[in-house]
């Protein structure tokens, strides 16, 4: 099944194809779309849409919630590509962003052979989704090896070149497995380490997008606001030719006056070299009158209007039905009933995404049970704290939500 439109954007073609099929590079890789650019096609079509945009960011706030409830978040566990740490909190950060936009994630993990016999986790960073690609599966659909690449949708400006293509093992749970795989490369400081996903949505062979039903959605919102723009550009004001009687000369030196008037909307105002009067028809004398004439605009600025309405409402019901007012915010709904309506959508979307953060809590418990830090490796609470809102109206700091569950 595909989802089809012309454009998104100038610069880009959409045909977000999900089906999967073996790369016909040999490189022993799942596609994941036709032209292996399910990923990179869903970000853009999520960036190009305000309300999807705020959607996979709330989702993402309330995944994070207020971290970790033991006091584990601000332990460092990497580096990013900038020298900068990675904490607890912002790998679980990392996690959350990129399961609002494809319902899962990957992370890379070093290891450390400091006791032989207990092989450890000595640094762990997020890899762009959009970047992996797993390995053909066996017989029992298992498949051992992640393929990391920043170019799989192979954009015509940089050269495919598939002896960059990065592989690593999955992540094993056993110790065995991982001292094999030191032992074949000889060495733990020659072992890529391993990389571990997971997948929020594990219906399908790779996970579609929390916002897949609503593709088409996202890429109409995009449109209607680039059709807008337009109009305020091109054509939503009125427009004004001004007709002048003489020579080539005169006529340039008066368009430059005219532009100069109108500032940056000049392109509004057209000047152009007529020399029949437009009154009688006849031949005007050189340097006769100039004739000004207005060209209203017909544009209505309420085409769209419902259409948007309906396009919102779509994007949030396919994202665990998004209660509106939290995206929508007004704070005139805080009022007498100490934001009542607030408080019930807070308590809701909690509920619709504690399964979320249950399966991202188990995902941390067993990679860090493995970590090369005492704390981390001892901690058997990894409950995420639900989100909490606290507003202040009025200078007065008002707690106006209660944590689900």
């Amino acid at each position: 099944m595909e989802l089809l439109n012309s454009e998104i954007e100038p610069r880009i073609e959409i045909l977000p194809s999900k089906s999967i099929a073996v790369d016909e590079n040999g490189l022993g890789v799942m596609k994941f779309g036709e032209n292996n650019d399910y990923p990179q096609i869903v970000e853009k079509l999520i960036l190009g849409s305000v309300d999807a945009c705020a959607i996979a960011n709330m989702y993402a706030s309330f995944i994070i919630g207020k971290g970790f409830r033991a006091p584990i978040n601000d332990i460092v566990v990497g580096k990013d590509g900038r020298g900068n740490s990675i904490t607890v909190r912002s790998l679980l950060r990392a996690f959350a962003h990129s399961a609002k936009m494809y319902n899962g994630g990957y992370f890379h993990l070093n290891y450390t052979l400091k006791d032989p016999n207990k092989p450890r986790i000595a640094s762990i960073k997020p890899v762009p989704f959009k970047n992996c690609r797993l390995g053909i599966p066996d017989d029992v659909k298992y498949s051992g090896k992640v393929a990391v690449y920043e170019n799989w949708a192979k954009d015509p400006k940089v050269k495919f070149d598939k002896t960059k293509v990065r592989f690593y093992p999955v992540f094993s749970d056993s110790d065995e497995v991982l001292r094999a795989q030191v032992k074949e490369v000889n060495g733990i400081d020659k072992h890529k380490g391993q990389v571990y996903f997971l997948f929020l949505d594990d219906n399908y062979f790779y996970p579609l997008s929390p916002f897949d039903p609503v593709l088409l959605d996202c890429d109409t919102q995009a449109e209607i606001s680039r059709f807008k723009n337009n109009q305020i550009r091109n054509g939503f004001t009125d427009k004004t030719i001004v007709r002048i009687a003489g020579t080539d000369d005169a006529v340039e030196i008066l368009n430059k006056e005219v532009v100069n008037m109108m500032g940056s909307r000049g392109n509004n105002c057209m000047t152009i070299r007529d020399d029949l009067d437009p009154t009688t028809g006849k031949i005007a004398k050189e340097g006769g009158d100039i004739v000004v004439e207005k060209i209203p605009t017909n544009i209505n600025d309420k085409l769209f209007e419902s259409w948007e309405s309906s396009l919102a409402n779509n994007l949030r019901k396919a994202n665990g039905a998004c209660p509106k007012i939290l995206i929508d915010y007004d704070s005139s709904n805080l009022g007498t009933t100490s934001g009542e309506a607030i408080t019930q959508a807070v308590n809701f979307y909690n509920a619709k995404t504690q399964s979320d953060r249950d399966m991202i809590s188990q995902m941390f418990s067993q990679i860090l049970k493995k970590f090369d830090n005492e704390v981390l490796a001892n901690n058997t609470d990894w409950t995420i704290e639900p989100l909490t809102l606290t507003t202040i109206t009025n200078g007065i700091n008002t707690n106006t939500s209660t944590a689900a569950g």
